[in-house]
């Protein structure tokens, strides 16, 4: 809410977050790490992208599945990005995919 006073002073907005692109600039980018291709990640190549992303302090955000629609549709936001994601599965999330809830 702003008072009558406030609403004739221009809002100031704060300064805009740095994509994970600018965080990054100027260093290697993700697809640098060594191991990582376009594809699924696993063993060292995964640790080694999660060690990369806390070191330049961005996030890889992980979705929990419970479809082949939903693991497409966040595959798919990934490959439109340009940007790692991460499939998750919860123990009953992975029996309902398997057919088994």
């Amino acid at each position: 809410f702003r008072s009558s006073s406030q609403a004739s002073q221009p809002r100031q907005r704060a300064p805009p977050r740095p994509t994970s692109q600018q965080l990054i600039s100027g260093t290697m980018a993700f697809w640098d790490v060594p191991g990582v291709k376009a594809g699924v990640l696993t063993g060292d190549a995964a640790w080694n992208m999660y060690k990369f992303a806390k070191e330049k302090g961005f996030a890889i955000p992980a979705f929990n599945c419970t479809s082949t629609s939903s693991v497409n549709a966040v595959l798919e936001a990934g490959k439109k990005l340009n940007r790692p994601v991460t499939i998750q599965f919860s123990e009953g999330g992975a029996a309902f995919f398997a057919g088994k809830g």
